[in-house]
């Protein structure tokens, strides 16, 4: 399971990948957020609790070395 073993509100993950200098963009059926370090985007879905198994999909995918999923982690606590 790794350190993303719960589910967290949509707007507390929004706030923090926010907060770690992520762009996000509303869209009609998700949310897309953009890395400006490395390029990448991903969804997030409008659920309002967002499972474990997505926040650490997002936390892979877009977070690299610069950034530290350890602080996602704090700031999603």
């Amino acid at each position: 399971m790794g350190i993303f073993s719960f589910p967290c509100k949509r707007k507390k993950l929004i706030n923090a990948l926010r907060k770690l200098g992520l762009v996000v963009e509303n869209g009609s059926k998700h949310d897309l957020a953009k890395c400006v370090h490395n390029g990448g985007k991903t969804t997030i879905p409008r659920h309002n609790e967002i499972k474990r198994e997505i926040v650490k999909s997002i936390a892979d995918f877009l977070l690299d070395k610069e950034f530290e999923k350890e602080k996602l982690l704090d700031l999603l606590k």
